[in-house]
């Protein structure tokens, strides 16, 4: 399984605003730089009043398929 770090920090109206439906997926740069898209809702979870706001761990499988997301930071 491959993992990177990403951190992802989004207001609570920028979440609004996606989560309403005007976007699906979050785009957010790995610590090494690298570019992924990831499912708005893999993010549900970590949402506080004050939207997202954290460093975390992403695992995929072989496939490059979403497995894990868990908050480091």
């Amino acid at each position: 399984m491959a993992k990177i770090v990403v951190e992802v920090t989004l207001s609570a109206s920028q979440y609004q605003t996606l989560y309403s439906g005007q976007a699906k997926n979050v785009v957010a740069y790995s610590l090494d730089g690298r570019k992924v898209q990831l499912p708005l809702s893999a993010f549900r979870r970590f949402v506080t009043h004050g939207g997202i706001d954290g460093i975390f761990d992403v695992e995929f499988d072989d496939k490059h398929k979403l497995v894990a997301i868990t908050r480091i930071r």
